[in-house]
């Protein structure tokens, strides 16, 4: 990945994470640090090993390691790595602009991920993702009428990750509109999303203070 690609990367998710330095709520979970509103508070620049140097430049500038890669980098080479992931599966897709922030946003919805969600929302708009498509994905609703595209793009991921099976009707739909490979990069791309994801899980990460959070997941 060329460096106005990681560039451009760095930004997107710094300003993804610059709201979760607000000041936190009158009530949070009782294991929840309130400034990283989640169960680990964040780690400082300094205490992140060399091999998460890269997660360190990006996102430690402030001092302090914020963003989505925030409590992977507690093992500062899993940190590292999930730099490598998105160079590799964003950087590197053949999934057009809109395909990609919609393959983006239903991941985060799936794995109820505030953070990428806020930071995404807009991404996706400006890609050409109609804001009602994104309004199906945040309240799970029905793909009636949507875009066939865009349905297959949503039925994918709710598939993938609520099913945990992909049927053979939405996996040859895929394969028709973006071939064999670019099914490929959705399921990457979808998954390096997810990963971040799945570590808020576990610490419960909560919205940014001056965001509403996504409905839960069912």
């Amino acid at each position: 990945m060329t460096l106005p690609q990681t560039s451009r990367f760095a930004v997107l998710l710094l300003a993804a994470s610059a709201s979760f330095y607000a000041v936190a709520p009158a009530k949070l979970p009782a294991d929840v640090d309130a400034q990283s509103r989640a169960r680990l508070p964040y780690l400082k620049s300094s205490e992140v090993d060399a091999k998460g140097k890269r997660v360190v430049d990006i996102f430690g500038k402030g001092g302090t390691i914020a963003g989505p890669l925030a409590f992977a980098t507690y093992n500062g080479a899993v940190g590292a790595a999930l730099l490598d992931l998105h160079d590799a599966s964003v950087g590197g897709s053949t999934l057009d602009p809109r395909t990609m922030e919609l393959a983006i946003i239903v991941a985060c919805r799936e794995t109820n991920y505030n953070l990428e969600w806020n930071g995404h929302e807009a991404s996706a708009l400006k890609a050409g993702v109609d804001a009602k498509v994104l309004d199906v994905v945040k309240t799970k609703g029905a793909l009636t009428g949507l875009d066939e595209k865009d349905a297959t793009v949503i039925r994918f991921g709710r598939q993938l990750y609520t099913d945990k099976k992909v049927d053979s009707v939405t996996f040859a739909k895929a394969v028709q509109f973006w071939g064999k490979r670019g099914v490929m990069d959705m399921v990457a791309v979808m998954n390096t999303y997810a990963v971040s994801g799945f570590f808020a899980i576990a610490v419960d990460e909560q919205a940014a203070a001056n965001k509403t959070p996504l409905p839960a997941v069912k």
